[in-house]
């Protein structure tokens, strides 16, 4: 049964967890995994230039085994642009593989803009187009980090009995934010100043 919550994609009134039968296929229970050599200072770098750069809020909270995790809106729009939640029970490579599909969703523009335009609005595009586009992502950055998981499988999903890319997919663009969530990784990005306005730009007359 579905539900659907305010702020929060369409959710399950009972989670895979709370249910009895066989055992679920490996994709569906290690989806969000990954494995590989690990720097926890990744992870640790990447939230903070979420936080402190884009102002993107991230929470580590108990979601489920099949959902882990989500990207919206953020209701504090004074102090947050956007929300990001991963589910805590995960390892921390596998969080910080959550982190880069979620992240892409915001920097590639799934959910709209912001009123300083950091990043694009391509909220019209289709949900295959999107979750391609923001696995993607994923896949690059994990990979060239040294990590694996299951993104093929989970774009495999999005893409047709045909087994080809909608024309909406921007590869250009998701290289580009592949290149930016990696290097999130790598270095600290100080604040971004917010977009003056018309008032803002006018001098300061005289006394």
């Amino acid at each position: 049964m579905l539900i659907l919550a305010p702020m929060h994609p369409v959710m399950l009134v009972y989670d895979l967890d709370q249910t009895e039968g066989e055992p679920p296929p490996e994709e569906l229970s290690r989806f969000a995994r990954f494995e590989g050599e690990w720097k926890p200072d990744w992870l640790q770098r990447t939230v903070k230039n979420a936080i402190i750069h884009d102002r993107i809020r991230v929470q580590f909270r108990y979601l489920s085994s099949t959902n882990a995790g989500f990207a919206t809106l953020s209701r504090e729009t004074d102090k947050w642009k956007m929300r990001i939640v991963v589910h805590r029970e995960l390892d921390e490579k596998s969080r910080f593989g959550v982190l880069c599909h979620e992240l892409a969703h915001i920097y590639l523009g799934h959910l709209g803009s912001d009123k300083d335009h950091w990043w694009a609005s391509r909220s019209e595009l289709t949900r295959r187009a999107i979750e391609i586009e923001a696995e993607t992502v994923a896949f690059i950055v994990t990979t060239r980090l040294g990590l694996w998981g299951l993104s093929a499988a989970y774009v495999c999903r999005y893409l047709g009995k045909d087994q080809r890319l909608p024309d909406s997919v921007s590869i250009d663009l998701v290289a580009k934010v592949a290149s930016r969530i990696e290097e999130m990784s790598h270095r600290t990005f100080p604040a971004r100043r917010p977009k003056k306005t018309a008032e803002d730009a006018k001098p300061e007359t005289a006394k």
